[in-house]
C-alpha cells in the first residue's frame, strides 16, 4: 500500500505527469481500468461503446475475454437499462462490464488498477487465461495481489513500500527475495482464515 502502483499506471495511461525521465507508449495507447468501475445511467451497450458504432464480433469478444456473457442474458441484453452507476449489477459484473469497455477501445497497452480483485478466484483466472489469446489487446500491465492471479504472469515488477523495484518472475522472485516470500505467504495466511471451515 502507498508504494506507487497505482501511480504507475496512470503515469503510463498518460493522465498523470512524470516529473523525471521518459515515458512512451506505442501508438494505439493504453487504456485503465479503475478497481472501482464506474458506470453510467445507461444501457449496456452504451456502458460498452459510449455511443460509437462497434462491430459486434469486436464486442462478443470482449464480452468473451471479460467472462461477461451475462449480460446478454439480461431482461434486454445489451440495450438493457443499468439505473444509477450500474446499481443493478454486484461489485464483480461491474468490474466485468468495465473490462469489457475497455477491451472494445482494442488498446495497445491494457492497464489494470487490482481490477480483477472483485472477482472470485475462480473467474479471475479464466480472464486472465483470456487475456493472453485475444486479438484486442497487445500487452497488459496490472496491479494484483492474490499470489494466483501473480504467478500468472510473465513477468513481476515488485514495488516496495520503500520505493525500490524488483523486476524477475513470480518463480524467481518467491525463491530468491525474503520479503516478497514473506508477503505472498501472509497474504494466503490471511486470505486462509477468512475461508469458512
Amino acid at each position: 500500500t502507498g508504494s506507487g502502483k497505482s501511480t504507475l499506471l496512470h503515469s503510463i495511461a498518460g493522465s498523470m505527469p512524470i516529473r523525471r525521465g521518459t515515458l512512451d507508449v506505442a501508438e494505439g495507447g493504453a487504456v485503465i481500468v479503475f478497481q472501482e468501475a464506474f458506470l453510467f445511467s445507461e444501457s449496456v451497450r452504451f456502458n460498452l461503446c459510449f455511443g460509437r458504432p462497434v462491430d459486434e464480433a469486436i464486442i462478443s469478444e470482449a464480452l468473451r475475454v471479460a467472462d461477461a456473457g451475462f449480460l446478454l442474458e439480461l431482461e434486454d441484453g445489451l440495450d438493457t437499462s443499468l439505473g444509477e452507476r450500474g446499481v443493478s449489477l454486484s461489485g464483480g459484473q461491474r468490474q466485468r462490464l468495465a473490462l469489457a469497455r475497455a477491451l472494445v477501445a482494442q488498446p495497445r497497452v491494457l492497464l489494470l488498477d487490482d481490477t480483477t480483485s472483485a472477482l472470485d478466484p475462480q473467474t479471475e483466472m479464466r480472464v486472465l487465461a483470456s487475456l493472453r489469446d485475444t486479438p484486442l489487446v497487445r500487452s497488459v500491465v496490472m496491479v494484483a495481489s492474490r499470489p494466483a492471479a501473480i504467478a500468472a504472469v510473465d513477468d513481476v515488477l515488485y514495488v516496495t513500500s520503500g520505493g525500490s523495484v524488483r523486476h524477475d518472475t513470480h518463480a524467481v522472485l518467491y525463491r530468491d527475495d525474503e520479503e516478497y516470500r514473506r508477503l505472498l505467504d501472509a497474504f494466503e495466511q490471511h486470505r486462509s482464515e477468512d475461508t469458512p471451515s
